[in-house]
């Protein structure tokens, strides 16, 4: 019997897909504004949000992770070139890469700055200095590259779709 060829990813790892695209995006939103404000009350609470969305993302994560090695993927077009086939294997790497490293340095930050311990306590300030936390340098980095990488990729779709219109993102889209 012959392998059937597959069109579009699965129905779990679309789901996953559209669901964190919409929450890392707001995550990256929130984790600016909240880094850019010196008001300590708008810190605490942006963060009471950010850091439980961020737990979820990284469960999610996983779970997409999971899928992404579990279930069958479309092949990449034999037409695309050698530049394109790797391209889009680099980023989709860095899509993996970046998030799960925000998620686990987000939780170091927390717990290297005395953030989680007073988010638990109830209080409001003071906002401890971040400077010093390496795992808050680094979240920060890790923001900066997940943020370059999802442009990239956001830019490789609008070029599959407009340029080379071979409806690529058709393979990712709802439905059957």
């Amino acid at each position: 019997m012959a392998a059937t060829t597959v069109t579009k990813y699965s129905r779990a790892i679309r789901i996953l897909h559209w669901v964190l695209a919409l929450l890392l995006i707001g995550l990256l939103i929130a984790g600016t504004i909240m880094h850019n404000t010196a008001d300590e009350a708008t810190k605490f609470a942006i963060l009471k949000l950010h850091a439980p969305l961020g737990l979820l993302a990284g469960i999610l994560l996983f779970a997409r992770t999971y899928f992404a090695f579990t279930q069958p993927r479309p092949a990449a077009d034999p037409n695309w070139s050698l530049a394109v086939k790797w391209g889009s294997k680099i980023i989709h790497i860095l899509l993996y890469v970046f998030p799960h490293a925000l998620v686990g340095s987000g939780i170091a930050t927390m717990v290297a700055s005395g953030l989680g311990e007073i988010l638990q306590s109830g209080q409001t300030a003071p906002w401890p200095e971040l400077s010093g936390i390496a795992f808050a340098g680094a979240h920060g980095l890790f923001a900066k590259l997940f943020l370059a990488s999802l442009v990239l990729h956001i830019a490789g779709a609008i070029y599959h779709q407009a340029i080379i219109k071979d409806n690529l993102i058709a393979r990712m889209m709802p439905g059957k």
